[in-house]
């Protein structure tokens, strides 16, 4: 799938036409090279327009994030390696119930002034992305709005295990509420997964107690975590401010649900002082 960015869609020209480094060249340094990773994610991100069915594909790296949404659904996605010799960058994504990793390519024409991205997966098909418009505010409010309702739980990435509960602990679905601190939901039991809000400290929460799991995190420690479900204000992982907490900047269109560590939760609200 090749896709056309500023230009009309080209044929992807093959990597040995790309200009590789003298071998007389001294390594750049990290931070370089750094920076000229977060340069090429900024570049591939913008809404663009498919040779395939599917709608409008944004695409938004931010805060070390990446996001891909295809029409109204977001993808399961995480970053892969980043190439900014080759102009290529790695998703590691799920399909079929196989891991995969597609490939975002940038593909310049004959006089490098205008340049085509072509994605490229696991099985060689190639899709065309014509650039429309660089990322506004407009749809980074609809990626968090579609982000928080719709996105599928990824698979967990570290929790090295996790096993239920004593049945005794077992109450049902009980409300539940946060202390003095913000607290991330996350995608699945463990620490190391992916955050997908963040609910303000104070908040009511519905936790589902038949669903408690010990957690052996990857510090060794073993950690109780809880299905709960969450309705009201809440934060992007990317607004976070370290300094503030959570100021909500969105309400929830339908209930979100995710994980959260269950001995920071408690039983009846925290006394304001």
């Amino acid at each position: 799938m090749s896709v056309s960015l500023l230009s009309g869609c080209d044929k992807p020209s093959s990597p040995a036409s790309s200009p590789s480094p003298s071998a007389s060249t001294p390594a750049a340094p990290n931070s370089a090279i750094q920076e000229r990773k977060i340069a090429l994610l900024r570049e591939i991100s913008g809404v663009w327009n498919s040779s395939a069915p599917v709608g409008l594909t944004t695409i938004h790296f931010a805060d070390n994030r990446l996001q891909i949404l295809q029409g109204d659904t977001p993808l399961a996605v995480t970053l892969g390696d980043v190439d900014p010799d080759a102009e290529t960058v790695n998703i590691n994504t799920r399909s079929g119930g196989k891991d995969e990793i597609l490939t975002l390519r940038k593909v310049w024409n004959s006089d490098h002034t205008a340049y085509n991205l072509s994605l490229i997966g696991s099985d060689g098909m190639q899709e065309s992305l014509g650039f429309v418009r660089r990322i506004s505010n407009d749809d980074l409010n609809r990626i968090a709005r579609l982000s928080v309702v719709k996105t599928p739980a990824p698979p967990p990435s570290q929790p090295v295990e996790s096993t239920p509960v004593a049945t005794s602990a077992n109450r049902g679905v009980i409300d539940m509420w946060l202390s003095g601190i913000d607290m991330n939901m996350r995608s699945c039991p463990g620490s190391t997964c992916s955050a997908v809000v963040i609910v303000p400290k104070d908040s009511k929460i519905s936790a589902d107690t038949s669903t408690i799991r010990n957690v052996t995190e990857s510090s060794g420690t073993n950690t109780p975590w809880v299905r709960v479900t969450y309705e009201g204000a809440y934060c992007m992982p990317a607004e976070l401010d370290q300094q503030i907490g959570c100021m909500p900047s969105h309400n929830t269109e339908a209930p979100v649900t995710g994980w959260m560590n269950y001995t920071r939760l408690l039983s009846a609200p925290r006394v304001q002082q």
